[in-house]
């Protein structure tokens, strides 16, 4: 049996901190993982692990633990078939494929939320970002497409000792940003709580539209990317980047050019040349 096939029948109805353990189980690599370090990586008890694995109808964590054998199992044999094999490896439909992910993308996102987004974004005075490594390049160009509104950008780690040292300046003045493609990364559920806790807000971009994630950030923008099971970009994340440096810069034009002028009359005296303006 599929875990995630199970997790996708199930109608169960589950606690704060079992939709924690769920979106740890979701992870790479979880079939050789006990209870204990599932739970420790859940910030909870042992008993969670286990009384969510019989809410989904297994006898106890070790069945559950089989099934994401199977999961694993049939991931390791899908990277050995070719790319794409089931859309097609050429040119012609692998454009087509991202084109329909594009053109979809306002019916997924609409323009308020992507304000509403904006809008607590203009008002941080720092934003931190962040993802597992498979998402770095559209955590990157994020990064650099908000400093390019000078905005003060914190990109954090993955090791709990480097999130620990950059996370804890976050204060009611701090926004996360964090990209969930795929699945949630382990620690994104705590950085989310304690970002509340600490006064601030947090903006979660992800690609499994309807996904329950808990805790709630206070923003949401999913989408799905290409129809390819198998083989999905970046492009969607990163054409959200744009969205989003757009939507913020049009809530106060005269404050972003000034920004942006700066960051341009200190790259020529530091020897740099222009680049193309932003669209007014």
């Amino acid at each position: 049996m599929s875990f995630k096939a199970v997790v996708a029948s199930s109608t169960v109805r589950l606690s704060a901190s079992e939709e924690r353990v769920m979106n740890v189980l979701m992870g790479d690599d979880m079939s050789g993982i006990p209870a204990a370090e599932v739970a420790e990586r859940a910030n909870t008890h042992e008993s969670t692990v286990v009384r969510l694995a019989k809410k989904l109808g297994y006898r106890g964590y070790p069945d559950l633990r089989n099934d994401l054998r199977t999961d694993e199992s049939k991931a390791e044999d899908q990277q050995v078939n070719i790319m794409r094999a089931e859309s097609g490896y050429d040119l012609s439909a692998f454009v087509a494929d991202e084109i329909r992910a594009l053109k979809r993308l306002p019916h997924f996102v609409s323009q308020e939320d992507l304000d509403a987004a904006a809008r607590t974004l203009h008002q941080s005075r720092t934003v931190y970002l962040f993802s597992r490594d498979d998402e770095k390049p559209t955590r990157d160009l994020l990064a650099r497409r908000l400093r390019r509104l000078g905005l003060t950008i914190v990109t954090l780690g993955t090791t709990p000792k480097d999130l620990a040292e950059r996370f804890i300046s976050f204060d009611e003045t701090s926004t996360l940003i964090a990209l969930a493609l795929r699945e949630a990364p382990g620690q994104l559920p705590t950085l989310v709580s304690e970002a509340a806790r600490r006064g601030g807000k947090s903006i979660l971009i992800s690609d499994v539209p309807g996904y329950r994630f808990r805790p709630s950030p206070d923003h949401l923008i999913t989408a799905r990317r290409g129809d390819d099971t198998e083989y999905r970009t970046q492009v969607i994340p990163v054409v959200l980047a744009y969205a989003l440096q757009l939507a913020i810069f049009h809530l106060d034009p005269a404050r972003y050019k000034a920004a942006r002028d700066g960051i341009d009359d200190l790259t020529r005296l530091l020897g740099g040349a222009d680049e193309i303006p932003l669209r007014a």
